[in-house]
Order: structure tokens, then sequence, then C-alpha cells
């Protein structure tokens, strides 16, 4: 029995040593896992700090980039078939990994092509993304459709961003190694071998504690020992082996975020280059990027390259800002906050509201955390009252709605929804007060009519003066009369119909302005010649009575989607319509619910068809 039992803990350990060498294989197929210079990866941190590694491993930060094993795929992809611009696309899984096989949509099953492996993914929140191997080194490329999480669907990659309607692929082979890899790991390096071939190594996939933290390998080693570690307890003083972005001053801790969350350029091609192949020397607790700049337009920093980008590329501030320089695209909240008056006193920074680890590491408690990592009562007005409290003793003076409403909320006035990404309207960051002169001479919906959807802004700008002393421009007919949303959403550019349909699914936003008028404009929109506003109009219409279960394709056809508008308008109409006749003059409506067509035609023909890209 003891022979038995030795020979059997030999075999066992001896199956060991196999698997783990067989895990020790290194994949030459995809970027791997290679912690440069003093970096060490987040494994290394799960030891001595569980509860922060817990709230970290339970952020999305950490599901930014994954490898793609079976548990981290969220779609079940085994036989999926999907056809994008006549090129079909078909998924089989054998053993733990996922390939995908193509052929042009008319040939035969015999047609299809050498099977490519799913080997990386981006995103487990709102969206997720398969990147394939290639026959290039660990040189990736698209599988060109995303999974929308919340509706368990697929989309072509192009109707998952808000692009100009067209066949077009958001992503060519290598996108990942040269752009995504920037931001969506851990000190990436694209490792170009030669034009369009890479040898991309990270120190970590993901978003991981040395991204904020900076490199642990000084602070491991000299903390092993025990009476270092005691001492530090018993002192108020910061371990200076690490990087703690809660005890750095505002900017630095800010732009800790900002190395992500912010539009930035490389400062010249050279400099790419060198970040290609080394990253750069930023770490966190450092005042700027090194071998890249944060494009603010307006600002004097950096005027000449502000200069040079703009005849390079005439187009790229309108795609990414309103013409006041307020960011307009999701995830660039460094833009927005750096912009707001809050963050020029110096302590001010995006951990004044957020929070990194949470106490509470129950996983019920850090599911709800990870949605947007908000600090304790944090979520609310407490954000703000937290520096003006003399505020807080009477907030509806200040407000002028019950303190309790959402015309209360110091977000929804001072931090509305204008930016747009992930296919819905989000807050910029960027703090400001709501004026009727940015709706008018930027085009940028204010935060009262975005609330007030039914109203014009004539309505708002007596209001502001009534109530904070605005001076009252001149407006046209339309403005005084016609509820801005309505001519928003008829008349505007991609980006703000966008935003309003949005909106009018917003529960605030009904509640302040009804919801019976909002149909028509909602199905019109089924019909809009970009996809993320339709998937908009789409989910806001399913938010009222009536509809939460309509079904819809927003990435089919132009004739099948004139085919769903016919549906859901008749579903409208017969069912959901107030047959009382009450709807209203300044929402374009006649009072049986039908558009005003000459008013109507006229906004539509005024459209601003100028080609928007909004690639967050």
């Amino acid at each position: 029995m003891a022979v038995a039992s030795i020979a059997w803990g030999l075999l066992m350990i001896a199956g060991w040593l196999l698997n783990t060498e067989m895990d020790r294989t290194v994949p030459s197929n995809r970027p791997i896992k290679d912690p440069i210079d003093d970096y060490v990866s987040a494994d290394s941190c799960r030891s001595c700090h569980p509860g922060n590694h817990a709230s970290w491993h339970a952020s999305y930060h950490r599901t930014m980039t994954q490898v793609a094993t079976p548990e981290a795929i969220l779609a079940d992809m085994d036989g999926l078939e999907l056809t994008d611009q006549g090129v079909t696309y078909r998924v089989q899984k054998k053993g733990a990994k996922h390939f995908v096989s193509t052929k042009k949509q008319t040939e035969p099953d015999s047609a299809y092509t050498e099977a490519k492996e799913v080997v990386l993914l981006t995103g487990s929140h709102n969206l997720q993304i398969c990147w394939l191997a290639t026959t290039d080194g660990r040189t990736l490329e698209q599988f060109p459709f995303a999974y929308i999480v919340a509706e368990k669907m697929w989309a072509p990659m192009a109707q998952s961003f808000l692009v100009p309607p067209g066949p077009k692929q958001v992503y060519s082979k290598g996108d990942w190694n040269m752009a995504c890899i920037n931001c969506h790991v851990t000190q990436g390096r694209a490792g170009q071998v030669e034009n369009g071939i890479f040898d991309s190594k990270v120190s970590d996939f993901g978003i991981s504690c040395e991204s904020c933290h900076s490199g642990g390998k000084e602070h491991i080693e000299i903390n092993r020992n025990p009476l270092r570690r005691f001492g530090m307890h018993l002192t108020d003083g910061s371990d200076q082996t690490i990087a703690n972005p809660a005890k750095m001053k505002g900017p630095e801790a800010t732009l800790v975020c900002g190395q992500c969350h912010s539009i930035w350029l490389f400062n010249n091609p050279q400099e790419q280059k060198v970040f290609g192949q080394e990253n750069g020397k930023y770490r966190p607790g450092m005042s700027d990027l090194d071998l890249r700049w944060v494009v603010q337009p307006g600002s004097a920093k950096d005027a000449e390259k502000q200069i040079a980008l703009q005849k390079e590329d005439p187009d790229f501030i309108h795609n990414s800002y309103w013409a006041d320089g307020m960011v307009r695209v999701t995830g660039r909240e460094y833009n927005g906050t750096t912009r707001s008056p809050c963050f020029k006193g110096g302590d001010f920074s995006c951990l004044s509201c957020h929070e990194m680890h949470p106490k509470d590491t129950d996983p019920k408690n850090l599911k709800a955390w990870a949605v947007d990592q908000m600090g304790p009562e944090m979520n609310g007005n407490q954000a703000c009252l937290q520096c003006h409290k003399d505020l807080e003793k009477n907030l509806s003076a200040h407000t002028h709605h019950p303190a309790s409403s959402a015309g209360s909320s110091c977000y929804n006035c001072h931090m509305p929804h204008t930016s747009f990404g992930l296919m819905r309207a989000l807050r910029s960051h960027q703090i400001t007060s709501p004026t009727v002169v940015e709706s008018l001479e930027i085009g940028r919906p204010n935060a009262c009519n975005l609330c007030h959807l039914d109203q014009p802004l004539a309505w708002t700008a007596e209001k502001l003066h009534d109530w904070y002393g605005h001076d009252v421009p001149a407006l046209d007919v339309d403005d005084q009369e016609l509820s801005a949303a309505a001519k928003w959403i008829l008349k505007g550019d991609a980006g703000q119909r966008g935003l309003v349909a949005w909106a009018m699914g917003w529960a605030p936003a009904q509640q302040a302005s009804g919801y019976d008028w909002l149909y028509p404009f909602l199905i019109f929109e089924l019909n809009d010649p970009y996809a993320a506003v339709r998937f908009g109009a789409w989910q806001s219409l399913k938010s009222l009575p009536g509809f939460s279960t309509f079904k819809y394709d927003y990435t089919l056809d132009d004739a099948k989607q004139k085919e769903s508008l016919i549906q859901a308008y008749q579903m409208w109409w017969n069912n959901q319509r107030d047959i009382s006749g009450k709807y209203r003059w300044q929402t374009i409506l006649k009072p049986t619910g039908e558009f005003r067509q000459e008013t109507y035609d006229r906004l539509l023909n005024e459209r601003d068809n100028r080609e928007v890209y909004l690639i967050e």
C-alpha cells in the first residue's frame, strides 16, 4: 500500500508538471503577456492585497482585454453564422477554442476558408469584440461583428459606432496591434516587425494594478521585510516604492485616468515608433504623457500642434468635439474633467467622485459598484455637496425644482448627457451650467431641454432669465414656438439625433415632458440613416407602454427598416395613441397625433447631413 501511495503521488506530480509545462507554452499566434522593465503583473499583488485585487478582478477594467477562453466569451458562438457585405462567417468550437471560417455568401459550404482562431476579446460590459489570429505572427484581425451584451445580439462592427451609412469595416488587419493596444492593456508594445506584421506584447491584459500604481518590482522586493511593513502601518507616510493616485495632487491623479480616458495623439511619427517598441516613459504620478499630447481645442499649451492637426485632418476636431471644445465622444472624460472650473483648484480629480477599491468586497456589492465605480454616496448630489456645502441647506432655492426630483440633481444640470458612444448618450464630465446660447451657437442640446423635451428654447431662456439672470438671446420663430428636442431630432446632425433619441427613453425626461407625443418621433427614427441612432430610437421606444417587447433589427436594410416603421406606427396609432385630441402644437403634432406635415417636411429638408464620426 505504501509503494502504491508513493507511485500514485509521483504520478500526480508528473501530471501537474506536464500540465504546468503545457500552460507555459507561449502562443505564437497572438499578443502575449511579457512584463516590461519593473512591471510584474497583477498576479503578484493578490497575496498582500486580496481586497484590492478582488475589486479590480470584478471591474470592467480587468476585462477590457482578455484571452479568449470559454469562460470569458459571453455569447454562445458554437455554430454561429453571420453575414455582412456579402461574406458569411461561420464559428465552430473545437475543444476550448473557437474558430472562424469565411466564404462569399453566394458560394457553397465547400468554399469556406481555413479557420482562424478567436484569440483575444475586448470588452464585457456593453459590447464584446473578438480578435482573430492571422498567419503573420502576433498580428490580429477583427471578427467584424460586435456582441451587444444587453440585447444578446450580434451586429456588424460598423453599425455599433456612430459612423455614416455605407459598407465599411471600422478596423483593418493590424489595427488592434497599432491602436487598441495603446489603451486596452497595461504597458502594451505594438512591436512592429515590418509593415503590417507585429510581435505585440503587454505587461498585463486589460487595465491592471500597475496601470494606476506603476511598476511593482521594487515595492514587492523591499516589502518582503516584515519589519518594514509593520513600520509602514504605524505611520501615515506614503510608501514611495509604489504610486498611489489617492495621495496625489488633482492633476497628477487625474492624468492616471487620462492616459487612456482622453483624446491624445503622438507628438510625431518618430516618437510613435518609440512608443510602439518600448511604450512610453510616463508612469503614474508624472505630470505629462511623455511621447503624447492631449488634444484640447482652444488651449494655448499646444497651439502649434493644433494648427498642424487642423491642416492634416480638417475633420478631426468636428468629429470629436463640439464647436466650443467640449468633447462629444465618450471614454474621454479627462478632456471634460480638466476643462471644468472645479479642476482649477488643484485638489479635484476623478477620485473626488470615483473609487477604484471599495471596502465592501462582497461579490454582490462589487457587481453593483463595477457599473460606474462611484465612491460611497457619490452617485448623487453628495458628489457636489461635499464641496458646495452652502447649497445643501436649501437645494430647491438654487435648482427651482423639488429637492427630491431629477431637476435637483447636480449631475443632470451641470453634467448632462452630451457625449455619445457605446450606442448611447453619456455625461462628458465637463462641469458647466446650462445656457440657451450653447444650443443656438454650438448646437449642443442644453440640460434643460434634454429633460423638458417638449419645451422650446424660448421657454428655457425665460426660466434661466428669471432664476439666474441670464440674458434672453434673439430667437427665431421656430425656437420661440417649437420643441427644441423635436427640432433637433428632425434637423440636427447625427450626433444630435443620437442624443435626443436616447433622451426620449430617459425616465426623468419622460416624467418632465410626458411621453405620449414621443412615439411618432422614435418610430420615424427607426429609419435613420445612422445605425447607432436607429438602435437608440429602438431602445427608447421599448421604454414606452405597449412596446417593451417590440421586435426590430436595426441592422437590416432600408426596405425592412421601413416595414418595421410602418408596423410600429400602426401599433401606436391603433393601441397607444391618445384619441382625445390633446397633442400640443409645439410638439409639431396635430391634436390627433399626426405630424404637422408642412413643418415636419421643412425641418427634415433643413437636416444637417454632414458626415459625423463619433468613434469612442
